[in-house]
């Protein structure tokens, strides 16, 4: 059995259930670039592991959504989401032993000696949307993740979001979702947002999202207590499977 990737930031006594999701972001280590250049890697990646961890167990994945960085200097500008119709099927045996080694790789594999590989799940908070979108994902995605720090509790996180953000975000031109799931699988605070575009969204030499979406000045509070905060902005690439289902539940999405 290859090395899972997910070992080391597990954590067994943090359980989750519900519709979620399961996010990859990797790139090939630099040292590594001549025996696996990325086109190769993008390769392996598309053609046998999004199958293979498709297909691991029947019936856990809806969907898988292939993401690639507006930077081109990215580390890691690979990135893919699966949706999970029950998140708690991300610790399913049957995808710790999908394997990532293949004779397409160098000396065979395992893929993990020779990439940067970063992963994250847990259960879908809530998704808005623009009453004029379809259910196809928007071609441009902005990626948010916010470690909160002490001066601000959970519950002021939610009300800011829910009260204010979103529809800052909902004003911005081109805006079609934003869905937020809470991947605190580590056991620290750690919350993850995934913004929907259009392409006029941003200017096509657009390659970094470099501070939160909307009014600097409503969320100040936000940043001043977060203790990191992660942004990335992506193209989709290519869908698996039904590219229209909801993060969570059918029906849940709440209309702006």
């Amino acid at each position: 059995m290859d090395q899972d990737y997910r070992s080391d930031q597990e954590s067994p006594g943090h359980q989750v259930s519900g519709p979620g999701i399961f996010l990859a972001n990797s790139g090939v280590l630099p040292q590594y670039a001549s025996v696996l250049p990325y086109d190769k890697y993008v390769k392996w990646y598309e053609g046998v592991h999004i199958p293979d961890w498709m297909g691991a167990k029947p019936g856990a994945i809806t969907t898988a959504w292939r993401y690639q960085s507006a930077d081109p200097a990215s580390a890691r500008p690979f990135l893919v989401g699966y949706k999970y119709p029950d998140v708690a099927a991300t610790s399913a045996p049957e995808f710790v032993n999908v394997t990532l080694s293949d004779p397409s790789l160098p000396e065979g594999g395992p893929v993990t000696k020779f990439i940067d590989i970063t992963a994250s799940w847990g259960p879908h908070i809530e998704t808005w949307r623009s009453g004029s979108t379809g259910d196809d994902r928007g071609p441009l995605l902005v990626t948010e993740e916010i470690d909160l720090g002490g001066n601000m509790t959970i519950d002021e996180f939610h009300a800011w979001y829910r009260e204010s953000y979103i529809y800052q975000l909902s004003m911005l031109d081109g805006w079609r979702r934003t869905s937020r799931f809470d991947t605190t699988g580590s056991g620290n605070p750690r919350w993850l947002t995934l913004h929907e575009f259009e392409e006029r969204a941003f200017a096509a030499n657009t390659t970094k999202i470099t501070t939160l979406l909307g009014d600097p000045e409503k969320y100040q509070a936000v940043t001043k207590s977060a203790k990191r905060i992660e942004l990335g902005l992506w193209r989709l690439v290519r869908v698996y499977g039904d590219g229209t289902v909801p993060w969570g539940l059918p029906g849940d999405d709440n209309i702006l």
